[in-house]
């Protein structure tokens, strides 16, 4: 069984930055699905484990890296 991580920080900004095509055909979850999450329809808490791994792994690969310079 493949293991991964879910991360809700990732999760909630990609569905905020990408169109739920682009999500939906970039992970393989239904469409209707990704609206909804997107709609806050449906909480993205209660999305099961597998999806919220699938959008973290498609979040990492399509978010620019962000370089945070601590003081």
């Amino acid at each position: 069984m493949k293991q991964g991580i879910a991360d809700i920080r990732i999760i909630k900004e990609i569905l905020e930055k990408s169109t739920a095509n682009a999500i939906a055909s970039g992970t393989g979850i239904n469409l209707s699905t990704v609206k909804k999450l997107k709609s806050g329809e449906r909480a993205v808490e209660k999305l099961n484990l597998a999806d919220a791994i699938k959008i973290t792994e498609f979040g990492m690969k399509n978010m620019p890296t962000k370089i945070e310079i601590w003081k």
